[in-house]
Order: C-alpha cells, then structure tokens, then sequence
C-alpha cells in the first residue's frame, strides 16, 4: 500500500508542474528547484556509495590496517589532482585547474572516440544486406523477396543521407541533384519518425501522471 504522505507529496509536486500550463509561477520554480536538488542529493549520495568509499577511501583503510597491500594506500596520491580542481575558485590561480581539467578532458576524448569507433563499426557491417532474393537457404519465396525489398530501401536512403552530406561535390549536379533530395527526404522521414516517437513518450508520461492524481489521489480521497 502506497504511503499516504508520498502519494500527497507525489500530487502537489505533480500539479506545481501542471501550474505551467497556465503561466509561469512561484509554485513551477519551486518544484523545478526542488527536483533539481533531489538530483543533486542523489548524485552525492550514489559516488560516495559507489565510487568515493568502495574504490578510494576502502582501500586506503584497507592498507593502513593490514587487511590490504601497501599499494592500495597510493589511491592518497590522488587527492593531489582531485584538489586542482579546486584552483577553479581562484582567478589569480585558475591556470592551476587547467592542469587536470585538460588531463581529463583528454582522457573524455580518448575514450568517446574508441566507444565511437565500437559503435560505428558494427553499424557499418549490419548496413551490408542482402539484394538477392535467390540467396536464402529456400530459394526464392516471397518472405525472402520482400526482405530484399526492404533491404533495398534501407541501403537507398542510407547511401542518399550520406550523400546528402558530401559537402565536397556542387549540389547543381544533374546526377547528384536528385539522389540528395531523396536524401534530404529520407532524412526528413527518419526526424519525423523520432519527432512522433518523443510525442508519444511525452504523452505516456501525462497519461501516467493523470492516472495517478485520479486513480491514487482523488479517488481514495473522495471515494468515487
């Protein structure tokens, strides 16, 4: 059974939201600030649990009382770049914080560039698809023909997005001119595809919320 205090709290923060549709407003502010602060609270909380006392601070006791090796007590070195940070504070000695910053945002940037190269790579080899309706185990049936088709269709609107943003040819080409305006219109499908996929998640989240302040507020308050 929910707890009658969260399901009015739940309520309240849920119509100070709602409070915007009308105009902006003290109450809209106050729970925007107020999520803002669980995030944060949150944040702190998960780092120390998961990151500051399991990976830094154990081993560090762990060393100093014998249960660990010695080498788990350099995990104290790094306090010397995690208090550069704090040079940000400073003007006279912001330069200082740019020492770690630039360490990290270069190991950010390493990292994003090898996910990426793993992301992309396997979607470059799933993006070779077979045109043959012949080629399967069965010979040709109609399943097969139309996954061809289907297949067909992606590597057209594949290969003209991509053409559409070969910025090094002139768009007045005769011979490319149409292919990128079947690009263009690929595109234009693929964003309103996403456009109405955000709307209907956007809509299961106030048919959700409307649930909940009919179902779960008023109707166990009013008994209707």
């Amino acid at each position: 059974m929910t707890d009658p205090l969260a399901v009015w709290v739940g309520a309240i923060v849920t119509l100070a939201v709602f409070s915007y549709l009308f105009r902006d407003n003290p109450f809209y502010h106050l729970a925007q600030q107020a999520a803002m602060g669980v995030v944060v609270g949150i944040t702190i909380v998960v780092t120390w649990k998961q990151v500051l006392y399991p990976m830094w601070l154990s081993p560090v006791v762990g060393a100093y009382e014998g249960t660990r090796d010695w080498t788990s007590a350099l995990w104290l070195l790094a306090l010397v770049p995690g208090s550069l940070w704090y040079f940000q504070l400073s003007r006279k000695w912001f330069w200082v914080s740019t020492l770690v910053s630039g360490l990290f945002v270069g190991v950010a940037a390493g990292l994003t560039f090898k996910n990426r190269i793993l992301l992309i790579l396997p979607q470059i080899g799933a993006s070779v698809k077979p045109l043959n309706p012949l080629a399967g185990p069965s010979g040709f049936t109609v399943g097969g023909s139309l996954d061809c088709l289907n297949n067909l269709i992606f590597i057209v609107a594949l290969l003209t997005t991509l053409l559409y943003f070969f910025y090094s040819v002139k768009t007045e080409n005769r011979l490319l001119s149409t292919p990128m305006r079947v690009g263009r219109l690929m595109i234009m499908v693929a964003l309103g595809a996403m456009f109405g996929n955000t709307v209907m998640t956007r809509m299961s989240y106030l048919i959700e919320r409307l649930q909940f302040l009919y179902e779960t507020w008023l109707q166990p308050l009013f008994s209707f």
